[in-house]
């Protein structure tokens, strides 16, 4: 797993702003067999959920905001969006 990992972080970083620094490649090399041996087949995981939760909780917010001294104004639109 390591060993594709280090290949694929090789041929692809040039077209990565990031090098592939990615959570989600991190996450998948590094995490992926503890809980495939942990809940079963991955097949069924998604984080659209989360993408969604973000986009509801932080990208909205941060656009209605005035852009400045901005995490007591997203806490804010989130605490109001929670009730």
């Amino acid at each position: 797993m390591h060993r594709w990992a280090r290949k694929f972080v090789k041929a692809f970083k040039f077209i990565s702003p990031s090098n592939l620094k990615l959570p989600k490649l991190h996450s998948w090399v590094y995490h992926i067999i503890d809980s495939i041996r942990y809940y079963g087949a991955v097949n069924g995981y998604t984080t659209e959920t989360y993408e969604s939760l973000h986009k509801y909780f932080v990208k909205i917010p941060y656009r209605i905001s005035n852009k400045k001294n901005i995490e007591p104004q997203l806490l804010q639109t989130v605490s109001i969006l929670s009730f």
